[in-house]
């Protein structure tokens, strides 16, 4: 294969990777409704998916559910339904990004936290590709214990 094509097609691999995790963005930025001061989420595959989101608002971090809390003069939408739309969008996403790796035979990433902030577009992603699970530790504590860290940075 020539150098050309290898270049094209990494290109091609960045570019539909990078549309993906943009979707990942833009439904959670409109479960927020554009409010947030940043989004998080967290993609974890890892045998099992798990994703999850949660915002920044005035240097506090709020879990999905807890949205009304921040005391906008707005109602968020956190039915247990509007959360299931957006789980299952982040989740397809997963699943699109896991095909769209062997499709280019290109590793998988076994966790994504990536951090959006739509006021500026700063976008921060940290990608890793060994398990993050042991016996000891789930998908459910590694995100459990993400949230909290990035709520002590804020404190």
């Amino acid at each position: 294969m020539g150098q050309s094509v290898k270049i094209q097609k990494m290109k091609m691999f960045e570019d539909e990777f990078s549309a993906l995790q943009a979707d990942m963005v833009d439904i959670c930025n409109e479960y927020s409704k554009g409010f947030a001061d940043k989004i998080y989420i967290y993609a974890a595959n890892e045998g099992m998916i798990l994703a999850q989101h949660f915002y920044c608002f005035n240097k506090n971090v709020y879990k999905c559910s807890k949205l009304n809390n921040v005391g906008l003069k707005t109602q968020f939408d956190v039915s247990i339904d509007c959360q299931g739309q957006v789980l299952d969008i982040l989740n397809e996403d997963i699943q699109k990004i896991q095909a769209l790796c062997e499709k280019y035979n290109r590793p998988m990433p076994k966790l994504m936290k990536i951090i959006y902030e739509p006021k500026t577009k700063k976008f921060n992603a940290d990608y890793k590709y060994e398990n993050q699970t042991t016996d000891d530790v789930s998908v459910f504590d590694n995100y459990d214990a993400w949230f909290e860290e990035e709520k002590a940075k804020l404190e």
